[in-house]
């Protein structure tokens, strides 16, 4: 049996739905072929391992920590360890899936330090994981590519208290309402809409505290979002059938986690002109590719009539978005076994690298003397 260590929750405001993602894949896995190995990160940042973190039940409790044991990894090395009283091996990792949500896990710091350890990882990697997250850098990098995405101006929490009645001038020239979004924060905590000074003033500062960036853009009215998500196995990059959420002004945290399957209301497959269902669904695999994602993401759209913008990218989305994909349990757990095998393809083309170079630079004479 081959242990495949998934790591979920962590110190982050997502931390709840990342425990229900978490859970899911736990108990989604296939036993004939892998043993799960549940690591819970807690709010405070603190890795365990133990019995009974594959039942949410469980998470309601005050008692949860209680007999789990303190782990962690350790770079250059492929196991998990116990490091409560003394530091010892408690398994050898042979793939880990990462479900944890937000900043401080799908930011790319878990990626790194899967990376670091060299264990294969059935998600994406370092660098698309962080810049999915950084919505700024996003849209830097989606605009290189030529991928179609709405004007914003991206403020410092810094330089936006030292002048906040200019930085307020120069947001208005973008004309109302506008949508202030924290830059790297998920299932839009922080996000607010401004119709006026008041409300955008009020908005930034609510932004602010969840992010020391913050990215202002022109709110489209009359857009509908749109979702499409992506995975490659044997090779072959899919890109699932389009979906369209419904909620308020924009999709909030309870419009998106309320209800079943995914969130709230839904339409799936979305009804759209079926060019643009194809252009979105090549917009989607083009990025997917160009950027080198590994497991499942969610690309988020916004569209009306026949325009559409790539408003967001999740590297770690809520339920690994495998209702996108899967009509029942059964096939989230085909597909995870696909992931997994290509995540330990993409471990083995990675570290199949020349990484050593031999020089004889530490032999001359005077290197790292102060003269």
């Amino acid at each position: 049996m081959k242990n495949v260590l998934v790591i979920f929750g962590g110190r982050s405001q997502e931390h709840d739905v990342s425990v229900i993602t978490g859970v899911l894949t736990l108990n989604s896995l296939d036993k004939t072929i892998f043993s799960p190995i549940p690591v819970y990160v807690d709010k405070d940042g603190v890795w365990y391992t133990g019995e009974g973190l594959n039942n949410i039940a469980n998470f309601k409790s005050d008692k949860l920590l209680k007999g789990l044991k303190r782990v962690a990894l350790f770079p250059g090395d492929d196991r998990l360890y116990e490091v409560e009283k003394r530091v010892k091996p408690i398994a050898k990792i042979a793939c880990a899936v990462n479900c944890m949500h937000g900043r401080n896990g799908e930011d790319g710091t878990v990626s790194a330090v899967f990376k670091l350890s060299a264990d294969p990882l059935a998600s994406p990697d370092v660098f698309p994981s962080a810049m999915s997250m950084d919505k700024d850098v996003c849209k830097l990098c989606l605009k290189a590519m030529g991928i179609p995405t709405v004007d914003g101006v991206t403020i410092e929490r810094s330089t936006y208290f030292a002048d906040v009645k200019g930085k307020i001038k120069r947001l208005e020239k973008l004309g109302y309402p506008l949508i202030v979004k924290p830059c790297s924060s998920g299932s839009s905590i922080g996000v607010s809409v401004a119709k006026d000074g008041e409300q955008l003033e009020a908005a930034l500062a609510k932004a602010f505290t969840f992010d020391v960036k913050t990215l202002v853009e022109k709110f489209v009215d009359g857009f509908h979002d749109v979702n499409c998500a992506c995975f490659k196995a044997d090779g072959v990059t899919y890109a699932s059938e389009l979906e369209m959420p419904f909620g308020g002004e924009f999709l909030s945290f309870s419009d998106k986690y309320s209800g079943s399957k995914g969130g709230g209301r839904r339409v799936f497959p979305a009804k759209l002109d079926g060019s643009l269902t194809e252009k979105i669904r090549a917009t989607t695999i083009a990025v997917y590719e160009r950027f080198q994602f590994n497991g499942i993401v969610r690309f988020d759209y916004l569209v009306k009539g026949e325009e559409y913008y790539l408003n967001e990218i999740n590297s770690v989305p809520g339920s690994l978005a495998y209702y996108l994909f899967c009509d029942k349990l059964s096939d989230f757990t085909r597909l995870l076994t696909k992931l997994i095998v290509d995540g330990q393809r993409y471990s083995r083309e990675y570290f199949n690298t020349q990484f050593a170079f031999s020089s004889s630079i530490l032999q001359l004479d005077g290197i790292g003397v102060k003269k």
